[in-house]
């Protein structure tokens, strides 16, 4: 029942693709886009690949936890819940 649940609600590409039409129909996500971007790309220059894309995974490893919280939130869910689904 975990697994149909974190797959019906966190796994569903349906949504992503929605969630990634919305972001990009908001007034602003193309030029903050574009300006992490060209961020980014500095600072990899100055420290490296190998530890940039350390900081990108973990900064997204908790960024992925942030929003599986959000949207829980969203839809309502109780706490003990969403821990049960991130297991």
């Amino acid at each position: 029942m975990q697994d149909l649940l974190a797959e019906l609600l966190w796994n569903n590409e349906e949504i992503s693709e929605q969630a990634d039409r919305l972001c990009e129909s908001l007034p602003g996500f193309a030029d903050a886009r574009r300006e992490y971007e060209e961020t980014a790309r500095k600072v990899q220059d100055i420290v490296g690949f190998p530890l940039f894309d350390q900081l990108q995974q973990q900064f997204l490893r908790c960024t992925y936890y942030e929003v599986r919280a959000y949207y829980a939130l969203g839809l309502g869910l109780r706490k003990t819940i969403f821990r049960a689904l991130c297991g």
